[in-house]
């Protein structure tokens, strides 16, 4: 432990902001910055002393923005030497001039490498590649006592285990060297095999049965939506019907197709399109701009028929989600396969039932897909399904108990997932 007599900096010349831009400099940032709290920005989520908290008002920030080098690609062994701040987008490009690609890779841009690998990564190719965190093969990293170490899968392994997921509680990534894959992500074309379903029941049949047996299929997600109804009803036959319940599910699998000039022209078409609604949407506000913003969010439902890989991997970036909008309380959890139905049917139930009984979330949706990850594999000795819930919360005036219901369902999703050896995924946190 550091104590305030041995920093190197007096707390008055301290930055608000550092921006190291070699590990060095984050060495020298730690040390310096201890025993303040450090919020880390451009890599992993916050790394905060709470054993010598420093004044409420007074927090560092280490920002990772400007340690955004490629370093090194070795287009033989298939592996890039990156910083951590470097964006994923970026990597991908530059392995592209070599013939490569990211096996795994954020639905968003601006993603970093040390940022995703931190909270293990995910991507709709998780059922091939497993986590990013699992095409990692060594990283570099400064501890919360300024010590700079290295570790990798057969260097450090339970340090590197540690770190790769940890949040960075553990220690902040500096310097990641990855795995890539031969591919061509500019010019794989993609056709959408897309099921759509209208009762919960028939959705997750189907999205175990395509995540056991994906076939050769590249990417794969569903997604499902269910809104509150309104307090409308009118007389249907000899009973009422609620108006406004929209119950809806897709599930996409995108599979490899042969580039023709229709599929071209359908392609530039359908992308000019989700970037004209994507920018409309975003400058959307308020209630006026809800359909608009609702029909952004619906494209990702309605997946393009054809389209590139690079297209699928970033479809998200270029439309924006309604999901993105106001508060909302966030699960997700990988699932066994042998409990994924129960899982994904008792957390479904668990949100439907608060909605119902105190009305604390509007609309509830969730998305899936596989993945096949090596470290998962181990822990449960089997393959696993990604389950993530975003329920939209009311606003705080309009029911009371929100804090202690919230509570409650974090609790119950604990035992659901002790009850089912599933677990969360610290990301969705």
């Amino acid at each position: 432990m550091v104590s305030c007599e041995a920093m190197s900096t007096s707390l008055a010349a301290l930055p608000e902001e550092y921006l190291p831009r070699d590990t060095a400099d984050v060495v020298r940032t730690v040390r310096d910055s201890r025993p303040q709290p450090l919020t880390v920005r451009g890599g992993e989520r916050s790394v905060d002393s709470e054993d010598e908290p420093g004044p409420p008002d007074r927090r560092i920030v280490l920002s990772l923005r400007r340690m955004n080098r490629v370093q090194a690609v070795d287009a033989e062994a298939r592996q890039v030497r990156v910083q951590a701040g470097a964006r994923l987008s970026d990597i991908d490009r530059t392995l592209a001039a070599h013939g490569l690609g990211l096996p795994i890779v954020g639905d968003h841009r601006e993603i970093t490498a040390g940022g995703f690998a931190a909270v293990g990564g995910l991507s709709t190719a998780s059922h091939r590649y497993g986590m990013f965190s699992d095409n990692v093969l060594a990283l570099e990293y400064v501890d919360p006592e300024g010590r700079f170490g290295t570790c990798g899968r057969n260097h450090h392994a339970d340090r590197f285990h540690r770190i790769l997921g940890g949040a960075g509680r553990t220690g902040i990534i500096t310097a990641l060297t990855l795995q890539a894959v031969e591919v061509d992500k500019d010019h794989t074309w993609l056709t959408s095999d897309a099921h759509r379903f209208l009762d919960f029941d028939g959705f997750v049949e189907h999205t175990i049965a395509a995540i056991e047996q994906p076939g050769d299929a590249m990417l794969q997600v569903g997604r499902w939506v269910d809104t509150a109804p309104l307090r409308v009803s009118r007389p249907v036959g000899t009973g009422n019907i609620q108006l406004g319940t929209v119950r809806f599910g897709q599930w996409s699998s995108l599979h490899p197709t042969t580039a023709t000039t229709t599929l071209r022209a359908r392609r530039e078409l359908g992308s000019r399109a989700r970037k004209s609604l994507g920018a409309i949407a975003s400058a959307a506000g308020g209630r006026a701009g809800m359909p608009v913003r609702n029909a952004a969010a619906g494209a990702l439902m309605f997946s393009p028929k054809v389209l590139t890989l690079r297209d699928a991997e970033y479809l998200a970036d270029t439309v924006i989600s309604t999901s993105e909008r106001g508060p909302a309380y966030r699960a997700a959890v990988f699932a066994p396969l042998s409990t994924y139905t129960a899982v994904f049917h008792r957390l479904h139930d668990l949100f439907s039932e608060y909605r119902e009984r105190n009305e604390c979330f509007t609309v509830i949706s969730a998305l899936t897909y596989g993945v096949r990850s090596p470290y998962l594999h181990d822990r449960t000795g089997e393959d696993h399904g990604f389950i993530s819930f975003t329920c939209r919360l009311r606003p705080a005036s309009a029911f009371t108990g929100r804090t202690d219901a919230l509570r409650e369902i974090t609790h119950a999703i604990d035992d659901i997932c002790r009850s089912e050896r599933a677990h969360r995924y610290a990301a969705a946190e």
